[in-house]
């Protein structure tokens, strides 16, 4: 039996439960960077581990090769799957695990002969990492076989996901999504982070501003600040800094940040809004017109001369 499992907490306490199998952890954050359509898993996997190696400021040579290493692993994890009699994946309600799993499901649709192989899941509104043992154990019962409609639907929808315009993901967000149930609503979060029409902020942008013009005066503590107002938590810290960076490092800064990568934590210091910041905050300035923009969302390339804006209920040109 082979558990493919939504990122390494949630391995450690699986492998550590009576459970049995093997785990491996899927852990991309395919809601960041390019997801391009129709190429050759190679070059896919060039593309992620290339975005994924520069967020984080460290040496890009040494860390593209350790990204790809572990990339490739989890890939070769997947691929195991014609030794095992069955696989179970294992994901949560929110953005970060709906869209792996939808990924995987569309490459389950490419596997004509499963040779004899079950695939089921295990999904619910219950975050798997802090779980202990014996509650993941508890939920191993629970797993239902993967239907063919899941299969499908997810197939569609990571094929909308990676084209280079959102406007076939937003009719899969508004079809009967009832077989992945949690589809639907991790779609809308996504098109919330396409600018918004009231000030160019995605609403992850806007939410790191909030936080820190109520009083948040760290990364760490607008990092706790932020995952309070959202309905389901799927940002971890490399990517809350990556955006607090960009909003840091832009033409005309939204905010100050301290300097340094980070890994296991943030870097410590004083956080502040600038007055660019409490403008755009406040709606009297355009982020995206004041500083451009240069963004993916899945596989729609987001620029100066081709922008989305999120109205609060669709996207618009």
């Amino acid at each position: 039996m082979l558990h493919i499992v939504n990122g390494d907490s949630t391995r450690m306490g699986l492998e550590r439960s009576t459970v049995p199998g093997t785990c491996a952890s899927w852990g991309d954050v395919l809601h960041e960077g390019p997801t391009p359509a129709g190429v050759a898993p190679e070059e896919w996997r060039r593309v992620r581990v290339e975005y994924l190696a520069s967020r984080d400021g460290t040496d890009l040579d040494e860390h593209f090769a350790h990204v790809a290493r572990q990339y490739e692993r989890e890939d070769a994890a997947l691929a195991s799957w014609p030794g095992h009699d069955e696989v179970v994946f294992w994901f949560e309600h929110d953005l970060y695990d709906q869209l792996i799993l939808i990924r995987h499901l569309d490459w389950l649709s490419r596997i004509s002969d499963r040779h004899g192989t079950r695939f089921s899941v295990i999904c619910g509104s219950t975050y798997l990492g802090p779980l202990k043992p014996e509650q993941l154990a508890g939920l191993f019962p629970t797993r239902t076989p993967i239907a063919e409609a899941q299969v499908q639907l997810g197939r569609r929808a990571w094929r909308a996901f990676c084209a280079p315009e959102p406007h076939a993901l937003e009719l899969v967000a508004k079809s009967d999504t009832s077989a992945l149930p949690f589809l639907a609503g991790a779609l809308v979060r996504h098109f919330e982070d396409y600018p918004s029409i009231e000030n160019g902020l995605s609403r992850s942008e806007a939410q790191i501003l909030k936080a820190i013009d109520a009083g948040a005066s760290t990364i760490h503590d607008a990092f706790g600040a932020c995952a309070k107002m959202e309905e389901r938590v799927f940002m971890g810290d490399v990517t809350f800094w990556t955006i607090a960076s960009r909003l840091a490092s832009a033409p005309h800064p939204l905010m100050d940040v301290p300097n340094g990568p980070v890994g296991h934590g943030f870097p410590d210091g004083q956080v502040a809004l600038s007055d660019v910041g409490r403008e755009v905050l406040a709606g009297q300035v355009d982020h995206v017109r004041l500083n451009g923009i240069d963004r993916w969302m899945g596989g729609v390339h987001l620029t100066a001369s081709k922008s989305y804006r999120w109205n609060g209920e669709r996207l618009i040109e």
